[in-house]
């Protein structure tokens, strides 16, 4: 027996019909704390509406949004009257407010709570954190979620900067009841590691999605880690109590792996200021021993200090020439050193990699495919060898 497959459209569709058609759903009088709003250029607004255990994505039109006696904001704590309906672009259940209230609380409980938890920890010096970020890592621990966007972004961003740094991923959940206690777990878990830096965070989402590192034992996890933090939670706009408990804040996943590394070439240039700037020092010792010589050679009474100053000028030459030798030999040795380095890492590199015969795989937005399993039928990719790139089809 062939099962039928509806098209998405099509359930959305009957979801809509049902929910906005319901007699208790089409009336609604509704009541909890305003987060995560945002007022978009039409100039609708857009918000959850929250209490201790819930939370609902709400929208409130332009008309019915111009003719408030008041200006809402985060915190806030209101009642509402309106309708649950369904946006079929992203197949969202909505509350579509048409009239709201301030509530005689100027401020909801998850706000205040918040803020309580935030001076209180800022009393106890939980902020406090200001230790530097090492400039040359040799590890890096992650914790975050395994399968998330954050986690491919910080190893994209570590690996073009600087592939020679391995990287220590401890998953967690980052969203959920359990995640506050398990994030908690792994920042415990990658300070047993010899890790040099460690990252937390995960990447955007509502104020809801971001809750977990707003929790207590997580900054207090955060403020007793014994290795360096670089808290990367949400997109730029977004701080948590986890961003001020860390050593220092990264606008983003990708953010904080750029603050975590130092480019490779970069530290392959200083290597070799460093090799210009000691031949340098060598050759101004040179300068100065050969500078004195010749002042005493002028200036002593020829007839008196002649043995004297041919006996210290053969010392001198001697040492002149024990020094030329020594500082020639380091400096080969020193070449010789940075060579093997350049050669190993340019062994390593992609293009290298590319060039034993492997191939890299993107897909249409250029993303780097991890898994065949990601692949359907019909679908384009991009195939970069070593020297040339072709487009493919997935058959």
């Amino acid at each position: 027996m062939k099962v039928k497959a509806y098209k998405v459209s099509k359930i959305v569709e009957y979801l809509k019909e049902l929910l906005e058609d319901d007699m208790f759903l089409c009336s609604l009088l509704v009541e909890g704390e305003i987060s995560n709003l945002r007022r978009h250029s039409s100039g609708h607004i857009y918000f959850s509406l929250v209490d201790d255990a819930a939370a609902i994505r709400c929208c409130m039109f332009k008309s019915e949004a111009d003719s408030l006696n008041f200006v809402p904001k985060n915190g806030d704590f209101v009642r509402m009257y309106g309708r649950i309906g369904v946006y079929k672009k992203a197949g969202d259940v909505q509350f579509v407010a048409e009239l709201m209230e301030i509530s005689s609380e100027s401020s909801g409980k998850v706000y205040h709570d918040l803020e309580a938890l935030k001076n209180k920890l800022l009393q106890e010096g939980v902020f406090a954190n200001c230790r530097e970020i090492p400039k040359y890592p040799s590890k890096i621990a992650v914790v975050t979620s395994g399968e998330g966007a954050a986690i491919f972004d910080i190893l994209n961003t570590i690996r073009r900067r600087n592939p020679v740094i391995s990287v220590d991923l401890v998953p967690v959940l980052v969203q959920g009841e359990k995640s506050p206690a398990d994030i908690t777990r792994g920042i415990e878990i990658a300070n047993e590691t010899d890790a040099d830096v460690l990252i937390v965070g995960r990447g955007g989402g509502s104020a809801e999605d971001l809750s977990a590192f707003n929790a207590e034992i997580v900054a207090r996890a955060v403020f007793a880690s014994k290795i360096p933090v670089i808290s990367a939670v949400g997109h730029e706009t977004d701080f948590c109590l986890c961003d001020f408990a860390s050593d220092l804040r990264a606008a983003t996943p990708t953010a904080a792996a750029e603050l975590a590394t130092t480019p490779l070439v970069q530290m392959l240039a200083q290597l070799r200021g460093y090799v210009e700037e000691a031949e340098r020092a060598v050759n101004r010792q040179l300068q100065a021993c050969r500078a004195k010589l010749w002042l005493r050679q002028h200036n002593l009474d020829p007839q008196r200090e002649l043995a004297k100053t041919i006996e210290q000028k053969s010392i001198l030459n001697r040492h002149i020439l024990r020094l030329e030798h020594a500082v020639s030999t380091g400096i080969s040795t020193a070449k010789s050193g940075l060579l093997t380095k350049i050669n190993i890492l340019e062994k390593i590199s992609p293009q290298a990699v590319l060039n034993r015969g492997f191939s890299l795989v993107t897909d249409q937005n250029d993303k780097i495919v991890h898994s065949g399993k990601k692949l359907t039928p019909g679908q384009k990719i991009t195939l970069q060898f070593s020297d040339i790139k072709r487009d493919a089809q997935i058959l």
